[in-house]
C-alpha cells in the first residue's frame, strides 16, 4: 500500500529550516509580491508576527543589495542566522527571475508558491488592501507550502516541458484511438477485442488489417 502523509504538500526544505532553527522566533520569513518595477516585501518570524511592515524594493541590483542589507540587519538585531531566513512569492514571472536567482546565489532559500493557493489564502485573510497579497503568500510559506527547486530553467525547465508535451501527445493518441474504436466497431463489431481475434488492438498486425485496400 502506498504510504501517505498529511503533510505531503509541504516543502521539505522549509520544514528542515524550521527544525534546525529550533524556535519559530529564530526563523525569518520574507514574503514578496513580485512586480516589474517594485516588489512589495515584508518581514515576519516563524509565528507570523510582523517584524517589518510592507515596503518596496526595486527590481534592480541595487534593490537586491538593499533587501540583503535590511534582512541581515534585522537578523543581527534578533539573533537569527542567515540559514534560517527564507524568501517566497507566487510562481516567478520572467521579470523577477534575475532577482530570485541572485537571492539564491547569495545563499538564501527562495520558495515559489502556487498562485491559486495564494488566492484562496487571500480570501480568508483579514488585512488592509495593500497587505492582502503578502499575507496570503506569508500564510502559505509559514505552512511550509512552496516549491524550493533551485532552478526553474535549464534542465529542470526542459524536463517539465517534455513531460507536459508527452502528456498532451498521450491525450491526443487516446482521442484518436477512441475515434478509431468507434468507426471500427461500427464497420467490424468486435474486431479490436483481442479475445475475439487474437490480435492486440493497434499493433502492427492490427493496423495492417485496417489499412485501406
Amino acid at each position: 500500500m502506498k504510504k501517505r502523509n498529511i503533510y505531503q504538500n509541504q516543502s521539505q526544505e522549509i520544514v528542515n529550516l524550521f527544525e534546525t532553527a529550533g524556535s519559530n522566533e529564530k526563523v525569518m520569513c520574507v514574503p514578496m509580491d513580485y512586480a516589474k518595477n517594485d516588489h512589495l516585501v515584508m518581514f515576519c518570524n516563524g509565528h507570523g508576527d510582523i517584524l517589518r511592515k510592507p515596503f518596496s524594493v526595486k527590481n534592480t541590483p541595487e534593490g537586491i543589495a538593499y533587501i540583503d542589507d535590511q534582512v541581515m540587519r534585522s537578523c543581527r538585531r534578533r539573533g537569527i542566522k542567515k540559514e534560517h531566513v527564507f524568501f517566497g512569492g507566487e510562481d516567478t514571472n520572467s521579470f523577477a527571475k534575475n532577482f530570485v536567482s541572485t537571492l539564491r546565489s547569495k545563499g538564501f532559500l527562495v520558495a515559489n508558491v502556487n498562485a491559486h493557493d495564494a488566492k484562496k489564502q487571500r480570501e480568508s485573510v483579514q488585512a488592509s488592501t495593500d497587505r492582502i497579497d503578502l499575507m496570503g503568500i506569508a500564510a502559505l510559506l509559514l505552512n511550509c507550502r512552496g516549491n524550493c527547486c533551485p532552478a526553474q530553467s535549464g534542465t529542470y525547465r526542459n524536463l517539465r516541458l517534455l513531460v507536459r508535451h508527452r502528456r498532451k501527445l498521450v491525450q491526443m493518441l487516446t482521442e484518436v484511438k477512441n475515434r478509431v474504436h468507434g468507426i471500427v466497431d461500427e464497420l467490424f463489431p468486435g474486431f479490436l477485442k483481442e479475445q475475439n481475434t487474437g490480435i492486440v488492438a493497434f499493433t502492427e498486425s492490427s493496423l495492417y488489417l485496417m489499412e485501406d485496400r
